[in-house]
Formats: structure tokens, sequence, C-alpha cells
């Protein structure tokens, strides 16, 4: 279990009960391989994109996220939310508190300033493990990996694969902050 979990741990709601044999699919034309649900939870980066994974530490982040999958991931709901923390890939990142980004914007941040700034930390610290420019990590994340960044309700950031984050939909980190 990652460090960020444990912060829901008091608030967890239940696993989700979802068949093997469906197959996630829609929202911008995620898992056009046709995979089912049964074989993304044991192998979450699958072959298609594990062969486009050129450097060795990304491989290595994409390996450890479907080595610890192999025996199945199981998507639970935390405090009524999904939780992906067992899908993450990479490093994970802890976001500003509201507090904190109120003080970088001197107002409350629109949920777009949000999202630029827990981008923005999330392709550095992938940029300052890899060598790689911020830029290219960003890159990396959608086009080497097919992940996104998901910006949990627990105050990190981290990648997850797009099937996942788009076929669970959920309110995450932007929804707490601008509704405190």
């Amino acid at each position: 279990m990652s460090l960020f979990s444990n912060l829901f741990n008091a608030a967890f709601d239940s696993e989700c009960n979802i068949s093997d044999s469906d197959v996630p699919s829609g929202s911008g034309g995620i898992n056009l391989e046709r995979y089912t649900y049964g074989q993304l939870l044991r192998c979450p980066i699958f072959p298609e994109v594990m062969r486009g994974v050129s450097d060795p530490i990304i491989r290595r982040w994409a390996d450890e996220c479907n080595a610890r999958n192999r025996s199945g991931f199981v998507m639970r709901k935390v405090a009524g939310e999904y939780c992906f923390d067992g899908l993450h890939v990479g490093p994970e990142v802890k976001l500003p508190s509201r507090a904190e980004l109120i003080a970088m914007f001197g107002r409350v941040p629109t949920a777009a300033e949000i999202r630029e700034t827990s981008y923005s930390l999330l392709h550095n610290e992938i940029a300052r493990q890899t060598g790689m420019s911020a830029a290219r990590a960003a890159s990396a994340i959608g086009n080497m990996l097919d992940c996104m960044p998901h910006e949990d309700a627990s105050g990190y950031v981290y990648m997850v694969p797009n099937w996942a984050h788009k076929w669970f939909r959920h309110s995450g980190y932007v929804s707490r902050i601008l509704a405190d």
C-alpha cells in the first residue's frame, strides 16, 4: 500500500464488483485492443503499450505496476470515490494544500490552474528522476505509457493507465480543493 493511501484507511468504503469479462471502452477510444477488465487488472500496462516504452526508468515503473498487480488489482472506493493507488505508475507527488494554493495564486485558483500546478509538479518529478526535460516527461506520460495524471483526493498526483482513469468516473483533488 502506498504512503498516501494510509490517509484514507479509516474511510475505506468497499470493493467494486466488476465483471472480469467487461471490456473498458468508450471515453476517447480507450482500450481499442479490447482487453477485458480481468486481463487489465492483472496487466494494467498492456503489451502493446510496453513495446513503445523506450526509456529504462519509465520501463521499470511500468514493469513495477504490472508486477504489483499480477495477482489482480482490486478497484475499491474510499470515501465514496474510486481509489487508483494500486494502479499508480512511477512517482507519487504530494500536492499543495488549499491554503498553499491560495497563497500561490492570491485567491482560490480555478480548476485549470489547479491542474496546471499539479501536472507541472508531476512532470518536474518525472523529469528529475529520468533526466528528461519536463516537456518530454509530459509527453512520455501519454505517448509512451498511455497514462494520464490522476490527482487523488488524498492530495497526491501520479500516473495511472488511461483505460482505468477514463473508465472509472470520479472526482478528486480538484473537486476537493474547490469545494472547501
